[in-house]
């Protein structure tokens, strides 16, 4: 693939590739080559020169991927990422049960709760293994902080309080510790803005939480992590004024620390949000966005949210099949929602709105609040009901 497109390579230089390819950043012998490529051939060492000449024609302005080592072979001198493979076991994220935030009446209380386990969930992904509020529940609607601490068996526990008079709207929290259930933080929050509140929440948990990291392994400070989600946060409004809001914290992020991935991908869903919005623009929106992803792919060859995206971007960039292939490996991640809003875009530009309308109704299963699929699902529903007006007449 190159900018979307496929590209054809023939039976020999694709094996040549492959064998460059699987040995990446190592030099590849040419009497390796030959016996790979030519076997139980008498091949000439010209016919592998060929070869080499082909595929870096092929690579066009980055020739230097594949570099000569005189006297000995060739060597592909950019990291390679197999897709098809399984994933090597990670190791056990942390676990954190949302508590009931108290001096609410059950339904705001349980909302609330709701709220702050998407958050989280949706900041940390697999990193951190954040309870469902149904696991919780179950432990009892009656019982104290103190007992559910007890009862949960997590790693970490996040208990609050509503706090509210004179048109001052507060959230007094306390990161719990689960194995001896000590005191690890307490934070007054403004909640005037929920959306700001549940940011500062995401940071506090971030800072606190050993070892954690949003999304991703390579933010390198706190003030990049308090940027990246308060970004996040921003792009969830799915407004034009948000995207512009988000825009201008990714990039903040990139300036603190242009080796963090993460931040590439959130400006990828700024320009596709426009695109959405705006399909005058669609074309420069997509160009911007293909170039982001292609900066988080640098930097982060693996990540499945900048693969998602990737998949997107190939199906409107025409390649349907390309597309379809990147969405069957994104679709083995753990955040499903964010894969399953993309592939009803997907769908849904190559005409297949009942396809399309089935997906994003999955996609809200797993997030209900999601307005960019919500928003999605008004033009496909929009779309079948002008398809069925035209049957009719």
């Amino acid at each position: 693939m190159r900018d979307g497109q496929g590209v054809h390579v023939p039976p020999k230089e694709l094996q040549v590739l492959r064998l460059l390819l699987s040995s990446a950043e190592s030099v590849v012998s040419k009497d390796s080559l030959l016996d790979h490529a030519w076997p139980r051939m008498d091949a000439a060492e010209e016919s592998l020169t060929r070869c080499i000449y082909a595929l870096r024609k092929l690579f066009k302005d980055n020739k230097d991927y594949i570099a000569t080592v005189y006297g000995q072979g060739y060597r592909f001198t950019r990291p390679v990422v197999v897709l098809d493979t399984p994933e090597p076991v990670k190791a056990v994220a942390p676990s954190l049960a949302v508590l009931p935030f108290r001096n609410l009446d059950e339904t705001a209380a349980l909302d609330l709760q709701d709220r702050v386990i998407r958050q989280l969930s949706t900041a940390f992904g697999e990193t951190l293994h954040v309870m469902p509020s149904g696991v919780i529940a179950a432990c009892g609607a009656s019982a104290t902080a103190h007992s559910l601490v007890g009862q949960l068996s997590a790693d970490y526990c996040l208990s609050g309080r509503f706090i509210g008079s004179g048109g001052q709207r507060h959230w007094s929290v306390e990161l719990i510790r689960g194995s001896d259930q000590a005191l690890l933080h307490g934070q007054t929050l403004d909640a005037h803005d929920p959306g700001e509140a549940l940011g500062a929440l995401t940071c506090l948990v971030a800072q606190r939480v050993a070892g954690l990291r949003p999304m991703g392994d390579r933010c390198g400070s706190y003030p990049v992590a308090v940027a990246y989600l308060s970004g996040l946060c921003s792009v969830q409004q799915h407004t034009a004024q948000s995207l512009r809001d988000a825009a201008v914290l990714f990039r903040q992020c990139i300036k603190l620390d242009a080796g963090y991935a993460p931040p590439w991908c959130g400006l990828a869903d700024v320009w596709l949000g426009q695109a959405m919005m705006n399909p005058g623009d669609q074309e420069r929106a997509i160009e911007q966005a293909h170039s982001a992803i292609s900066k988080a792919l640098m930097l982060d060859p693996g990540s499945l949210p900048a693969l998602t995206r990737l998949a997107l971007l190939t199906s409107l960039r025409g390649c349907e099949q390309a597309a379809e292939v990147l969405f069957r490996r994104c679709l083995l991640s753990a955040d499903r929602a964010d894969v399953l809003y993309f592939q009803a875009w997907h769908h849904w530009i190559w005409g297949r709105n009942q396809q399309a309308a089935r997906i994003i109704e999955q996609c809200l299963e797993h997030d209900p609040d999601c307005v960019r699929a919500q928003v999605l699902q008004v033009r496909i529903d929009a779309q079948l009901a002008w398809i069925g007006e035209r049957r009719l007449a």
